[in-house]
């Protein structure tokens, strides 16, 4: 639901989620469902490191993934 409604009419999915490797794609993927099912806007550190994909994952992997989120409207934050 919050997925939907952070997404532009349609359910068009925006190109620079697209233009993501296919592993860093899912992990946003499951990020933006983790903060849809807990209809949330923020997420942890903690939620990032679990829904990274098992490689080493580059600052520029990283900056992409803050990136998408942010257009998404969800934020990373250190939690409680």
């Amino acid at each position: 639901m919050l997925r939907d409604a952070l997404r532009p009419a349609g359910g068009v999915v925006l190109p620079s989620h697209d233009a993501l490797p296919a592993d860093i794609r899912m992990t946003v993927d499951r990020l933006l469902a983790k903060a849809d099912a807990e209809r949330r806007r923020s997420l942890t550190y903690d939620d990032l490191e679990e829904a990274l994909p098992p490689r080493d994952v580059t600052a520029d992997d990283l900056e992409a993934i803050f990136w998408v989120l942010a257009e998404y409207g969800i934020e990373l934050d250190e939690g409680e």
